[in-house]
């Protein structure tokens, strides 16, 4: 049962109508009403009290679901107030935890602020059963028993699972911290329905046990090498490519797309197969253009295509990219894509910035104001500069290129576009330091004409003759360097390979 608490009773409320109209009353309410949390989470039983702020310029009022009481649950101006619950019980024992919603009234909708209120509980009690095909028709957050599937891939993060039947496939994201699992288990797990960004679903899973071991079997895989450019599916088919290993990339001659191996555990050993040509048979995870993700299960080397010194596209960075709701603007041509700087995505307490310093990259920053960040994070690669400020990189330390060998650098960069149509000036260079003799390298200008659609640019830069070791310092930046203009720029798949 749910109810209102405005002022007092409806009663009053009639009382006062008959003084004055309720119209003069709604005007009394404010125009703007705010509260210092967003979200309050309380124990089952015998939860403390809490306080906030509810910020007014006049008038407010409270409505409540009938286990939250709210003290005074109406006020003016600037009031603190504390917010208390029931005990969550059913029975004498936790029953589901539940969550809904306080709102802080004034005159508008624009004007309400809304505190959302969860109660821990029991949550798998009463908990139902079901099939791993019944789980990928579940509304989200239904909270769900699998008795029986199989694992069929393993991730990084978690695991694919089925049943023997194949009536579909699952992606199981394990919170466990007690469990592993291998492929061709038989395990029984509980947690809750979610879909990924590319509505695909997946599961919260946080109570799993592993029933016995065996083996998978595996349906036909669709071989997409030829379609990839059209692909897309909206369940987890399993799929297989044939194509070139750049990285995390599979790259197949002649198309615009790519397959990116996507959370692969360290025991697959994707380095060693850097540079060949390999056949992998996985899970589809989802299309990100130019990229459809896969989850493999097998990867079948098929000899050197070329040889890779180094490699960079930028993917293992989706995790912070969704952190950021990070856009895609040169892919969309959305020069208001959202495009967080990259300080700011946080995901288990590290930053995109301190990621990427850990895999040894550097940054340059230059400006004519104050100091200030001016790298940006896309999904998935990142963006450089604003109006006043430059920005540039420093490769990580490569140290296995061999003397005389003929290395090319190639990169993938785009200019930014005004919104009067205008495209950023910008001029990029290379520089090859190995200590106090240093190199560089003009990158050509883009050449784009006013207004026209953002795309990709693909560079490179000969170092043949050029010693490349663990001191060598490669660094990419602007000529404009500092400027008081805007000369912003993107940049993704950084690559240095020997020349064919």
């Amino acid at each position: 049962m749910r109810f209102l608490k405005y002022m007092t009773a409806p009663i009053l409320m009639a009382v006062l109508c008959s003084f004055w109209s309720c119209d003069k009353d709604e005007d009394k309410l404010s125009e703007a009403v705010l509260a210092s949390a967003s979200t309050l989470n309380f124990e089952a039983q015998r939860a403390s009290e809490k306080i906030i702020t509810v910020y007014a310029d006049a008038d407010w009022v409270a409505e409540t679901p009938d286990w939250v009481t709210v003290t005074p649950d109406s006020g003016t101006g600037v009031t603190d107030v504390t917010i208390s619950v029931t005990d969550n019980l059913r029975g004498g024992t936790p029953d589901n935890p539940r969550k809904e919603k306080i709102v802080f009234k004034g005159r508008t909708l624009a004007s309400h602020a809304e505190v959302l209120i969860t109660q821990d509980g029991d949550k798998y009690r009463d908990v139902k059963e079901y099939t791993i095909g019944e789980v990928i028709k579940l509304e989200n957050e239904t909270v769900l028993s699998v008795p029986e599937a199989i694992v069929m891939a393993v991730t990084s993060k978690g695991f694919i699972a089925s049943d023997a039947t194949q009536t579909g496939n699952v992606y199981v994201l394990n919170n466990s911290t007690t469990e592993n699992v291998s492929v061709g288990d038989r395990i029984a797990f509980k947690g809750s329905k979610s879909t990924d960004t590319q509505s695909l679903a997946l599961v919260e899973c946080d109570i799993l046990e592993t029933v016995s071991s065996g083996t998978a079997t595996y349906p036909d895989a669709d071989d997409i090498t030829s379609k990839i450019d059209k692909y897309t599916s909206d369940t987890r088919t399993y799929i297989a490519v044939n194509g070139m290993l750049n990285g995390n990339n599979i790259v197949v001659d002649g198309a615009s797309y790519s397959v990116n191996i996507t959370d692969a555990p360290a025991s697959m050993d994707l380095t060693a197969l850097n540079g060949h040509i390999v056949y992998a048979k996985g899970y589809y995870a989802g299309l990100a253009k130019p990229v459809i993700r896969i989850m493999v299960t097998d990867i079948e080397d098929k000899g050197v295509a070329k040889v890779i010194y180094f490699s960079e596209d930028f993917e293992w960075l989706d995790p912070w990219a969704k952190a950021g709701s990070a856009g895609r603007t040169v892919e969309t041509d959305d020069l208001g894509a959202t495009a967080p700087q990259i300080v700011s995505p946080v995901v288990n307490e590290v930053s995109a910035l301190d990621a990427l310093l850990t895999k040894g990259y550097e940054f340059l920053r230059v400006t004519t104001k104050t100091e200030g960040e001016c790298i940006y994070l896309q999904n998935n690669y990142l963006k450089f500069g604003k109006t006043s400020y430059q920005a540039g990189i420093v490769l990580p330390k490569i140290d296995n290129v061999p003397t005389g060998a003929k290395p090319i650098m190639s990169f993938d960069w785009c200019p930014m576009r005004q919104g009067s149509g205008t495209i950023d000036p910008v001029n990029l260079i290379v520089i090859v330091a190995n200590g106090d003799n240093e190199v560089t390298f003009d990158i050509p200008e883009s050449g784009f004409e006013k207004g026209q659609k953002l795309s990709w640019i693909r560079a490179e830069v000969d170092l043949t003759g050029i010693p490349i070791t663990k001191d060598t310092k490669i660094t990419l930046r602007q000529t404009q360097w500092p400027a008081a203009t805007a000369n912003r720029w993107f940049l993704d798949n950084i690559e240095i390979a020997e020349a064919p």
